[in-house]
Order: structure tokens, then C-alpha cells, then sequence
């Protein structure tokens, strides 16, 4: 766990219990990342401090599942010993260890969730490490059980609270689990080196994150024919290297660290050209990730105006467009180009750097916490 906030985010917000994380490691993707540094935030408010990091997406196994829960029921029941327990998941589509390990809870504690990708918990729970190898038995097992997978999660969710990161998101989940308590917050702008100014960088734009379908990549062939060919596209961040090579676009695959630091400064502004809807599964609400990294390098974001983008961009920095790419390559070839406009994105940044640091982000869950705590203290069995 990263040690970048160590203090706590308010004296009034010390809660004596301990905190249990349960979330994919750091570096297995975008939750694991999100979960290292907000999580640093959160636990200096507590007494105590454990986690169960899981494998990343594909990657679990049932018996990673079976080890892991058995370890989550020893580290809640030795926690008990001393006192309240929280125990907090974070859920995304591909989370699938975090979901199933909901199962068997002790019911005396408190239990909440972050949930990345509303309106569901998890997407696809049966996508173990070997069903994740076949798209045929993928979708062969997910597409035809897609209604008991809604009544397992309404099951397994039943007494926790769940956080969403948008208005929209905290909206759709009241629908899908109208029995759980849902509060909405905010994806929080991380700390990250500070760069020269958007409009001093190469006249480039960039293409960011896990190289996951609906996530853009796709659209690189046709994003590359719309743009002017001075225009160059960068690519960079995990499995991106896989990605088939494209006369005019730069594929960097992963990039941590100085080598992130230095593909940020080489764009001018980060595309989102997604289209998180499928025809089987549904629409996906997820609160962008790529949106909070860029923001954290001062780097402006344009992107399709669907999900939770058209909600972020009336907070500033971003800017939507209908969901074609010749409109995104016309946009962005025009702000790129326009020394003024970039300062005025570049200044409602440096406002979202200030008012969404992890610390303030963490600060309605932490208030929620600390009254689910006290609430739970008043007797031996209460379930929130």
C-alpha cells in the first residue's frame, strides 16, 4: 500500500475499528491502481489495517477464490477480537475475485463497495482464468444465465453499501439493487509530476489505458484517417502492445512512472473515443479512470459524449462530442491548435487538481463509516 497520504483526512473522522480491503493488486489494472491510493487516504482514520489483494482480471482462479475467502474469514474473525470491523470491496466488471468473496460474510460487520462499472457489481462472475481463454464459452456460459447472475448479485450485495463514482452511476445502481443503501462520490485526481503547460507540448494527441473492447482502441485506423497527418497518435498502457501496428500512431504499451510522466507530456489532449454499450449485455457506467490520470498531468480530455462523460464535462477540463469520430478529430484538432483554449482547460484542471485530491475524495466514505461504525457499536448483531 502506498504511504503518500499518511495522515489522517480529519480528526473528526477517526473511526475506531479496523478496515479490511478487499481488491485486485496494484498494477493488475485501473480498480487495483484506483484501490493503492485512495485506500492510502482512508487508513490513517482507522485503527487498524488489513487488505486481501487478488489476482487482476483473467487471471482468477476458483481455487484463488476458495484460499482468498478462507483468509477474508480469518482476518475478519481475528479482527472481531478487538473490536467493529469494516470490510470494503471494490467491484468493476472484471473483478471477479472481490465479487464471490461477498459470500459468507460474518453478519455483525459493516460492509461497503465501491462499484466501478454501474449498473452492475460484477459483469461476468463466472469468468474464471480458464473460461476468460474462449469468447465461445465466455459468452456461452454469461449470455444465457445473465438472469440468475442479476439475482446472485441482488444476494450477495444484500446488506452493503454501495459507492458509486457519478450522480449517473449512483443512479443506475438504485435501480438495479433497490434494496442496498447507494451514495455517490467522486473519482478522485491523483498526484503526479508536474509538466509544461498542454499547449508548449508536441502537437499530438493520446490514447490511454487498459486495451480492453470499448475502450476506443478500435477506432485508431479510422481516428488516424481523420486527423491530419501532422497530428501525430500516441498509444500508451497495458496490452496496448498487442495492438496491431498503424502507419502514424506511436504504441508504447505500459508506461509507470518516469516513462508516464514522459508520455503525458508528449500529448496535448487525451481521446475517449468509448462506446461502453453492448447489444447483449447493456450499458456500462463506468467513471473514468484515463479521465483522473490525465487530469492529474494537467492534460485536457475530448471524448464521445455517452456514460459518465457528458456528467464530467460540466465540471470543466473535458470536453464531449457526439459519438462520431470525424467530429472527435475535428474537435480536437481545433483545441489542440488553440493556445487560449487549452489555458482556460488547463485552469479548470488545476480546480479539479484542488477540489478532487484523494483526501477529499475519501471524505464522504470515511463520514459513512464512521456512523455505520458507531451504529453497529449500539448492539451485538445490527446488519447495514
Amino acid at each position: 500500500m502506498s504511504n503518500s497520504d499518511a495522515v489522517p483526512v480529519s480528526e473528526t473522522l477517526q473511526i475506531p475499528a479496523t478496515l479490511i480491503l478487499v481488491a485486485p493488486r496494484a498494477s493488475s489494472g485501473g480498480v487495483g491502481d484506483y484501490a493503492e491510493e485512495f485506500i492510502a487516504a482512508a487508513v490513517p482514520n482507522f485503527s487498524s489495517f488489513r487488505e486481501i489483494r487478488t489476482s487482476g482480471p483473467d487471471k482468477v482462479g476458483l481455487l484463488d477464490v476458495i484460499r482468498d475467502r478462507i483468509r477474508l474469514s480469518r482476518e475478519i474473525r481475528e479482527s472481531l477480537a478487538s473490536g467493529p470491523v469494516v470490510v470494503h470491496f471494490e467491484l468493476s466488471a472484471a473483478s471477479l475475485a472481490p465479487f464471490w468473496l461477498l459470500a459468507g460474510r460474518s453478519r455483525n460487520i459493516v460492509t461497503t463497495a465501491t462499484v466501478h462499472d454501474p449498473p452492475k457489481a460484477v459483469w461476468w462472475p463466472f469468468r474464471f482464468a480458464s473460461v476468460a481463454k474462449s469468447k465461445v464459452i465466455h459468452h456461452g456460459i454469461h449470455l444465457p444465465l445473465r438472469p440468475f447472475s442479476a439475482r446472485l448479485e441482488r444476494w450477495l450485495l444484500r446488506d452493503t453499501t454501495l459507492f458509486a463514482l457519478s450522480e449517473v452511476g449512483a443512479a443506475a445502481l438504485r435501480g438495479t439493487f433497490p434494496a442496498c443503501r447507494v451514495l455517490s462520490g467522486q473519482h478522485f485526481v491523483p498526484p503526479r509530476a508536474a509538466l509544461k503547460p498542454a499547449s508548449e507540448r508536441p502537437l499530438a494527441v493520446g490514447l490511454y489505458g487498459h486495451a480492453a473492447k470499448g475502450k476506443g482502441f478500435e477506432r485508431l485506423l479510422e481516428l488516424r484517417r481523420e486527423l491530419p497527418a501532422e497530428v501525430e497518435i500516441r498509444v500508451a498502457g497495458r496490452g496496448t502492445e498487442k495492438l496491431p501496428p498503424i502507419a502514424g500512431v506511436t504504441i508504447l504499451g505500459a508506461v509507470e512512472g518516469q516513462q508516464e510522466d514522459a508520455f503525458f507530456e508528449s500529448v496535448r489532449a487525451i481521446l475517449l473515443p468509448y462506446d461502453k454499450t453492448s447489444r447483449y449485455y447493456g450499458k456500462m457506467l463506468p467513471a473514468s479512470g484515463v479521465v483522473s490520470r490525465a487530469f492529474a498531468y494537467r492534460t485536457p480530455v475530448i471524448g464521445f459524449d455517452s456514460g459518465t462523460l457528458g456528467e464530467a464535462s460540466k465540471a470543466g477540463g473535458l470536453i464531449v462530442v457526439p459519438a462520431s469520430v470525424q467530429d472527435l478529430a475535428d474537435v480536437a484538432y481545433r483545441t489542440i491548435n488553440d493556445v487560449a483554449e487549452l489555458d482556460r482547460l488547463d485552469g479548470q484542471i488545476g480546480e479539479l487538481q484542488k477540489e478532487r485530491a484523494v483526501r477529499h475524495a475519501a471524505e464522504p466514505f470515511l463520514a459513512w463509516w464512521k456512523d455505520a461504525v458507531s451504529e453497529s457499536s449500539k448492539g451485538p448483531s445490527v446488519v447495514l
